[in-house]
């Protein structure tokens, strides 16, 4: 039977809760303006512990696990206060996150004794946000959900689908209890940014189907074109270089927004979304032009990509990885039908075997950025 009432949940935990702490009201974001009855907000950087629920009767475990960790069953045994609001991500199968204190970051944060939590750093967004009082359920949820695209879509303010509800007050207060309903917006529609000049990434890891299928719903890249790069020869066939006779690799020129997502949260994404260690290969691709490749802008690009493949490749890789590294010089576009190509073949052979298991890894471990 589907539990349609999370204040069920929420009276529960909170009487767990408010016995040991009173919840911290930190402030966690800036308010950019308000349309009508929806505040535009850019949020901080966040920390968040988080439990998601393994199926329906599962829901009602997701405040006792976290109130857990934050009561002192950790690695320092000590209790962590907890902040208001706490965010019930209904996008992600109703996962609960608690936001931790400022004072904390990821190294100071004591590590959960419990396996199921996790810990992780949400990152800096703009949001639009909608405001109701009184315990909340699915049916209220869903209304004013739609009640915050219907302003949204007035204003042309295109938002990322990523609904979460925000509970505010103790499970006592009736009137006046303070809910929300967030959504992550594309801040960059508004008129404020007509002309904001967005930055490039060039990234080649393996078939270029892939690492633009990958990039291309990421919050904040704005465009994907596949092309050859790090080669010798101009306005190069897809066939001179798939025979090698070229030099260039299949790359990805990635526009993004800086105020959005950073260069290395792009390097993040795509470490994890294709094998840095072999050498002319990705897979069953195999050929120089299927080499994993990163091409730089500027100097500074270049320490910031360096860095951040030192500290991977200790950490993560065992010194294996083979990435080229290489001053940008030259993007060519891709042949037409090789553009767009897993939205338009998804049921393709290759899209299913190849493509998707990459896009629903990315997805999976790193669903913050979509």
């Amino acid at each position: 039977m589907k539990i349609t009432i999370i204040g069920i949940t929420l009276f529960i935990a909170y009487l767990l809760v408010y016995k040991t702490s009173n919840a911290l009201e930190e402030n966690h974001y800036t308010l950019i303006k308000k349309i009508e009855n929806v505040e535009i907000r850019k949020y901080k950087e966040l920390i968040y512990a988080t439990y998601t629920p393994r199926n329906v009767s599962d829901r009602d475990n997701s405040f006792r696990n976290v109130a857990d960790f934050i009561f002192g069953n950790n690695s320092k045994k000590e209790k962590i206060a907890m902040t208001s609001p706490v965010v019930i991500k209904l996008h992600n199968k109703n996962e609960m996150a608690f936001i931790m204190p400022e004072k904390y970051n990821l190294e100071t944060l004591p590590k959960p004794n419990n396996k199921n939590l996790n810990i992780y750093t949400e990152k800096s967004n703009v949001s639009a946000c909608i405001q109701y009082s009184g315990y909340s359920n699915e049916k209220i949820e869903k209304r004013k959900i739609a009640e915050l695209k219907k302003t949204l879509d007035k204003h042309n303010i295109q938002h990322f689908n990523d609904f979460e509800v925000l509970v505010y007050n103790s499970p006592w207060k009736v009137i006046n209890r303070k809910n929300e309903i967030r959504v992550t917006i594309k801040y960059n529609n508004m008129n404020e940014k007509k002309n904001k000049k967005l930055y490039k990434a060039y990234f080649g890891g393996g078939c270029f189907w892939c690492v633009e299928a990958v990039f291309e719903d990421v919050i904040g890249v704005k465009n994907v074109k596949n092309g050859y790069s790090g080669g010798k020869i101009k306005n190069p066939s897809y066939k001179e270089v798939s025979r090698g006779l070229t030099k260039h690799a299949e790359v990805c020129e990635i526009s993004y927004d800086s105020d959005i997502i950073n260069l290395n949260e792009l390097l993040e994404i795509f470490f994890l979304s294709h094998d840095p260690t072999t050498l002319n290969r990705q897979g069953n691709d195999v050929g120089e032009h299927y080499r994993s490749i990163i091409l730089y802008n500027n100097d500074q690009e270049k320490n910031v990509i360096s860095n951040y493949i030192k500290n991977i490749n200790d950490s993560l890789f065992n010194g294996e990885i083979v990435t080229e590294l290489k001053k940008f010089d030259k993007f060519y576009k891709a042949e037409s039908y090789h553009q767009n190509y897993y939205k338009q073949n998804t049921s393709a052979g290759y899209c299913k075997l190849v493509i998707t298991p990459k896009l629903n890894k990315a997805r999976k471990e790193l669903s913050k950025y979509y």
